[in-house]
């Protein structure tokens, strides 16, 4: 795909995460008053639910296309650069993996649950759990990028308090 789709692809989860989190606040303090004033919205909470997972998986991709992930590097600075690329290198495929097979399991579930309500509302389970395989696909992407960036540019260092990522 070309630069220009994945720029805005990035913008639009960025704009969507922002919404889910703004929607998830504005439903769990409107949840909260109706229930002080006796009258609570059942259904709030639970969507909320939906929009927080959403947020969660878009905005984990967001951070890792942004390198803002936490990386615990204090016993690997300590070996030498070729040894360091080549562990960032078995990362980020063992990380590839795992985040493909959470796009199979989690397609197979998002259609187990098709048929299932979610709480209180009329709106299928299958939209909570379709953040799963959605989110781990974009993650995917994500990071099979920044490998590939890593892999041609043999000129990044992993040292200096600075990630190669």
């Amino acid at each position: 795909m070309p630069t220009s789709v994945f720029h805005r692809l990035a913008r639009g989860e960025e704009i969507a995460a922002r919404a889910c989190l703004v929607g998830c606040a504005a439903l769990v303090f409107v949840a909260a008053v109706t229930r002080a004033f006796g009258s609570p919205v059942l259904w709030a909470i639970d969507v909320a639910m939906l929009l927080f997972i959403w947020c969660a998986f878009l905005g984990a991709d967001a951070a890792l296309r942004a390198h803002q992930h936490i990386i615990i590097d204090i016993v690997v600075r300590l070996l030498p650069q070729p040894m360091q690329r080549v562990l960032l290198i078995v990362h980020w495929i063992i990380m590839v993996a795992f985040l493909g097979t959470l796009v199979v399991l989690g397609t197979e579930l998002t259609l187990l649950n098709w048929q299932r309500p979610m709480g209180d509302t009329e709106i299928s389970y299958a939209f909570v759990t379709a953040a799963v395989p959605v989110g781990s696909l974009l993650l995917m992407i994500t990071a099979l990028r920044q490998l590939v960036g890593y892999i041609r540019n043999h000129g990044l260092r992993f040292g200096g308090g600075e990630s190669p990522l």
